[in-house]
Order: C-alpha cells, then structure tokens, then sequence
C-alpha cells in the first residue's frame, strides 16, 4: 500500500455500530492549503452505536448531528442517540431515495446513478441549503453529518464540501470511492442485528451500494459545467456568500 493510500484510510473512524465513519479533514487543497482534521465528520446510519462508541465521539467533541434521511426512514431504522449524548441534531431531508432499482442493472447502471445523483442537488437544494446553513453557524463544528449506507446523499454533500474547500479533484473521488471498503463490514454485522435489512441490501443491484469514482467525476463535471463548481451551486440555491466564507475560513488552515 502506497504512503497516499495509508493517508486516505486514516480518515477512518473505527465504531462498533457504524462503519463509514470518516474525517473529512487533511486532504490537501489546489491552493496548497489542507482541510482541518476534527472538525467535520461523514458517516452511515448512527442509530446502533454502542456506549464504547459515543465514548469516542464525545472524545470527538461532535456538537452537530445532520441526519440527511427521510423522517419515514430515521423513523424506520432509527436516529442518533440524544439521550444518551447530547448534540444538536437535525433532520435536513435531501430526498427520498425510493426508486426502481431495477434501471441500475446492465449497461443503463452507471447512467441511473448519475441521474439519481443529479436529481438529489437539484430537487433537494432546500435540504442541502439547510446542511450548509447549518454547518456555517458559529457553534455547529465539529460535527458528523450521515445517510442510511455513507454513500449517495452523504457523499454528495462531502463532494460539495470538498470541493468548496479547493480540495485536489482526485483526493474528492477517492473520498467517495472509501465507502466501498466498509459495505462488506457493514453488511457481515447487519447479517447479525438485522438479518432482514441484510438482505434487502444484498438484493440491490450491485451499482446500487458500489461507489464508482466515474461516477462522481460525472456530478463534479455537472457542476462545473452548469455553477461553475460547488461554490457556484451553493450560490444558487441560496447559501449566503457570507456562511460560504465562514465555512471556509474554519476548515481550511
């Protein structure tokens, strides 16, 4: 393993009842600047963590938890812990993620994924608007924000963040890539707790819980093409210029 490999897995935080928890900081930006560690954090569904695990996040000082699922779905499978340890938690919605999975199969998959993709940043702008309103608050870092599996709604936002950051295109896609090394875990502890939701899993189509690069690249081309990148699109949706700043100004060092 490559000495940028071993710095790309560091960003793992290891947790008992979740398995893509991830520093978003010490990525390196264009500008030859680097993302602050311990200030923001990506994550898969926190409902299962275990008393060991809030140990370390309160070691983490995690103030803001951003629960980008449906009510139905935090409902369903559960929301982080706030009585057992206390944070500011939000529910900003990106979209519900119900669909035909059967159109992610064949040589249609990578397509459904980017339409998928571009379809959350467009009819989920007020959710992604609340994320980096929220985020942009003086008292909110650090903080975690997460989905169901850490892969879509959760990788897009980490996307925009890096990108907003000025973080190097490549370190952005391989953020994105990391997921696919914790699902198998995921999937071997789900087979234990909840056999059921293991296998619906199991039954997606494979390019549903993959986490293809290109894929990514595609929604940052998207981006380009159409804001001009992710401060454009942030811009658009009306994230002030003043709370794009204020970010900036707390993550970069």
């Amino acid at each position: 393993m490559d000495q940028t490999s071993m710095t790309r897995l560091s960003h793992h935080v290891e947790l008992e009842g979740a398995f893509n928890f991830r520093d978003l900081g010490g990525y390196s930006t264009l500008d030859g600047r680097s993302v602050k560690r311990g200030m923001l954090y990506r994550s898969d569904n926190l409902s299962q963590l275990s008393d060991t695990d809030l140990i370390v996040l309160k070691k983490l000082e995690i103030k803001t938890v951003i629960d980008l699922r449906t009510p139905k779905e935090a409902q369903v499978r559960g929301r982080f812990p706030v009585d057992r340890l206390k944070v500011d938690y939000l529910q900003s919605s990106l979209i519900d993620i119900s669909a035909d999975h059967s159109l992610a199969r064949g040589e249609q998959a990578n397509e459904y994924i980017f339409s998928r993709y571009t379809q959350i940043l467009t009819e989920g702008s007020p959710g992604i608007k609340g994320v980096f309103d929220r985020l942009s608050s003086p008292a909110a870092l650090p903080a975690v924000f997460h989905c169901a599996i850490g892969k879509d709604r959760t990788g897009l936002i980490a996307a925009l963040m890096l990108d907003l950051l000025g973080t190097q295109p490549e370190a952005i896609l391989e953020d994105y890539a990391l997921t696919a090394k914790s699902v198998s875990a995921m999937v071997s502890w789900l087979e234990q707790v909840a056999p059921e939701i293991a296998a619906q899993i199991q039954a997606l189509p494979p390019a549903v819980m993959s986490a293809e690069s290109s894929n990514m690249a595609r929604v940052l081309d998207w981006l380009d093409s159409s804001y001009g990148g992710a401060r454009g699109y942030l811009a658009a949706i009306g994230v002030a210029e003043a709370r794009i700043d204020a970010l900036r100004m707390r993550l970069l060092e």
